[in-house]
């Protein structure tokens, strides 16, 4: 019976610190507190709200860990500076672990991708362009250097194709979205098992997404970009 009475115990508890991080980001958001506000301590805090240290605690623990509040002591809490990269990477982890998670991220990483070209077009500049070619250029090399292309091969290829996408990205300028985006492609990378063999094929998809760029052509880059992304959708 101690036992399930300690079970209880700590199942409350979970339940009280989970509600408390779910207060505490709705008063840094309806509040507008931007990062550095001080909230407090942990015994204000627990005053504020009234629940106890240890329920406090559990709270700030969870906030601390997505990174959107920090402690240092002798001064107490504030609200941390907001590292999307760092949420994002906590908050996606359970969608890499089956492959329903893996085509929703597919998904998104389509949405995302195909959403930022009309900011690429109209901002890219001579020296992305150049690096899109360049990038193109040793694919290129890659590929046809080795006709079997092996493991070493293969996470070169990833690199580069990373750096490709990411370009793209670099050239709409909008930083939230970047970052978001670096992430979903950091897990594609890490992915093997739901990657895409690379060929001929998929190089020249980035050659014609590199000249339509090139040209300001959006509607030819929406279509190419879009052809070159669905094979990952459709694999999974």
């Amino acid at each position: 019976m101690n036992q399930v009475n300690s079970f209880r115990q700590k199942e409350t508890s979970k339940t009280l610190s989970s509600d408390l991080a779910d207060r505490l980001c709705h008063r840094i958001q309806s509040d507008r507190l931007i990062p550095g506000t001080h909230l407090g301590t942990e015994a204000d805090i627990a005053d504020e709200y009234g629940v106890s240290r240890t329920v406090v605690r559990e709270a700030i623990g969870c906030l601390r860990g997505l990174g959107v509040i920090k402690g240092k002591q002798g001064v107490g809490l504030s609200v941390a500076e907001g590292d999307l990269s760092s949420v994002l990477k906590k908050a996606l982890v359970p969608k890499i672990v089956e492959a329903e998670g893996w085509r929703e991220l597919s998904q998104l990483r389509a949405v995302i991708e195909l959403g930022s070209l009309p900011l690429a077009i109209q901002n890219v500049t001579s020296e992305q362009i150049i690096k899109l070619n360049v990038i193109s250029s040793e694919m290129r090399r890659l590929i046809k250097q080795k006709k079997k292309i092996n493991s070493k091969t293969e996470k070169e290829l990833n690199d580069l194709d990373f750096m490709f996408h990411q370009t793209i990205f670099e050239a709409a300028h909008g930083e939230l979205v970047k970052q978001f985006h670096d992430v979903l492609l950091e897990y594609f990378k890490q992915g093997e098992n739901y990657g895409i063999p690379f060929n001929l094929e998929m190089l020249r998809e980035h050659e014609r997404i590199t000249k339509a760029i090139t040209n300001r052509d959006f509607f030819k880059t929406h279509e190419y970009l879009s052809k070159h992304l669905q094979p990952l959708i459709k694999s999974l």
